[in-house]
């Protein structure tokens, strides 16, 4: 393996425990801040760094076209504005693990919507299969039963499975509009766009900056999802997918149940279930069923699945 298969091994490993920690500080924080709240102020901080990181380093910092700018409303209402309170309302009742688990079902969410969306995409039998064994999976992390369908742990999860709905949603849609601007720049403004929605639902709700407890742990879970699971893990995504490709940066879903399942037992006392075990299992088939010809392709010929 030579230095830059390296630093792209590298890079990937990085990006994953970066996403983790997204799950793993989400669930340190919630006991300090309002869950709808706390997403809106990590938004914020992720937004300022990757704004001003766009504006020193690119000269296509803005959206100048339709396209751009409804792909960013796209970006920051509904991706993102919708995936982060989502997310951050689940984890109130799910482990870090749970969650990032739940969330490794976004490739097989992405690949579904794009065969609905994108003209160049076709379902066949693996696809269907590769769904069906993903939503077992995660059904299997739910431990879903019909007399406890309605119970804390199972809507957990079901907000958390929405919010990677939503995200794999609107990512294919901006794959279908094609906007001109950079992937940086659009994320910057769509993380800008997601924050005053996360802002707007919160005080819709009727929390209230009051109720925030400023201890050591708070500032430290606002720092690692603002920080580190915001600015920088977008920051590196652009960079892996720019040299990688899209398909084989989304396995890092598969690499962020590990980190975020044994940072969450490390850090939080959270428990490992054989169930959670199971069913990222299934998860993990079903997405390599879905994407089997790409990552086929990737394999054989070494060059990016896009």
């Amino acid at each position: 393996m030579d230095d830059e298969a390296l630093f792209d091994v590298g890079l990937f490993l990085a990006y994953g425990v970066l996403g983790a920690s997204s799950f793993v500080g989400a669930k340190a924080g919630l006991p300090y801040f309002p869950p709808l709240l706390f997403g809106a102020l990590r938004l914020d901080l992720g937004a300022a760094l990757l704004i001003g990181y766009v504006y020193v380093t690119r000269s296509y910092w803005t959206p100048k076209t339709r396209t751009d700018v409804v792909c960013t409303l796209i970006t920051g209402v509904f991706t993102v504005g919708v995936a982060i309170p989502l997310l951050y309302l689940g984890q109130q009742y799910v482990t870090s693990g749970v969650g990032s688990v739940v969330y490794s079902f976004t490739p097989i969410l992405t690949g579904v919507a794009a065969i609905g969306l994108l003209p160049t995409v076709n379902l066949d039998v693996t696809d269907a299969i590769g769904f069906v064994l993903g939503l077992i999976g995660v059904a299997v992390v739910a431990g879903v039963d019909p007399e406890r369908l309605l119970t804390s742990d199972v809507r957990g999860v079901a907000l958390v499975f929405g919010s990677a709905f939503a995200f794999a949603l609107g990512n294919v849609v901006v794959q279908r509009l094609r906007p001109s601007l950079p992937s940086a720049t659009l994320t910057s403004w769509g993380l800008v766009l997601a924050a005053l929605t996360s802002h707007a639902m919160s005080l819709a709700t009727g929390e209230s900056p009051a109720a925030i407890q400023w201890t050591t742990q708070a500032w430290v879970a606002l720092v690692v999802t603002g920080i580190f699971a915001g600015a920088l893990y977008y920051g590196i995504h652009f960079e892996l997918v720019r040299r990688i490709g899209s398909t084989r940066t989304n396995l890092v879903y598969y690499v962020m149940p590990i980190s975020a399942t044994l940072a969450g037992w490390l850090l939080l006392d959270e428990q490992i279930t054989l169930s959670t075990v199971a069913g990222f299992g299934l998860i993990f088939v079903g997405f390599v069923s879905v994407e089997y010809h790409s990552l086929l392709a990737a394999v054989r010929w070494g060059s990016s699945p896009d």
